[in-house]
């Protein structure tokens, strides 16, 4: 058996610029979020991709668009 990896959907690239924008550390984007600090800090490094459900609650959280955070303008 070898290991069985997730699929997790898209990354993105451009989470820690919008974060930055905001002034926000991970820990708050986090909890605004309701996601975890680990979450953020993998999403951001690429060590994994994101749901749409997750993409969704990190847009609405700073006030971007859902292509917004995926690069791709908006």
């Amino acid at each position: 058996m070898g290991t069985r990896r997730a699929t997790r959907g898209r990354t993105l690239p451009a989470l820690r610029e919008w974060r930055e924008r905001r002034a926000l550390a991970q820990r708050e984007l986090a909890e605004a979020a309701g996601l975890t600090e680990a979450t953020i800090s993998r999403l951001e490094t690429g060590r994994r991709g994101a749901f749409p459900s997750t993409v969704r609650k990190l847009a609405a959280t700073l006030g971007v668009t859902p292509s917004e955070l995926y690069g791709e303008g908006g």
